[in-house]
């Protein structure tokens, strides 16, 4: 199963129990036509916000869900625009906004927003330093590079497989934010 394939696994288990309900955000494509009208490709209509949106306990969520096939991943992977998109959504004070990392569809992170901007901001700067944000509290080395390694991140990040969510990030949500207690 592939890594989104295993997020929206997840989120027909969370829309079952009734705890959460999230979707996949699909990209307008319009198809272009050869001379006989037949449909040769697609382009897209516009750029996409992020891949997933939706509720948690009454909290709006959305996320980026990103697969390395390596043990780092690169922060130019976010694209501007769905920067953009998590900063502004992040900022409206109530929605959570995360990065969901998969190395090699074996280790699974849950990066928040706040941090993932912030070691963008110490790569433009190109230079580390420590971040902590509320409510999180978890300290976090940014290194000022252009990536991110698995064993950078901290453990309170990781997302467990296995289960009946098959990869429950919102466990990871509720540790982080606190949102379930």
């Amino acid at each position: 199963m592939s890594f989104e394939g295993l997020i929206e696994y997840a989120n027909n288990r969370y829309q079952q129990t009734g705890r959460a309900i999230v979707t996949k955000q699909h990209t307008l494509c319009k198809p272009l036509r050869n001379g006989t009208g037949q449909i040769v490709s697609a382009k897209y209509e516009e750029k996409a916000t992020v891949d997933f949106m939706g509720q948690y306990a009454g909290t709006p969520i959305a996320f980026e869900a990103k697969h390395c096939a390596a043990d780092k991943i690169d922060l130019k992977r976010v694209e501007p625009h769905q920067c953009d998109f998590l900063r502004d959504w992040t900022a409206q004070g109530n929605g959570i906004g995360f990065v969901l990392i998969s190395f090699q569809l074996s280790d699974f992170y849950l990066i928040p927003w706040c941090y993932w901007q912030a070691a963008i901001t110490a790569r433009e700067a190109k230079q580390g330093g420590s971040v902590c944000f509320n409510p999180m509290w978890t300290d976090w080395n940014t290194t000022g590079k252009a990536s991110v390694r698995k064993d950078e991140l901290p453990e309170e990040w990781r997302v467990k497989l296995g289960g009946a969510a098959a990869i429950d990030y919102l466990a990871t949500v509720d540790r982080l934010w606190r949102i379930g207690r």
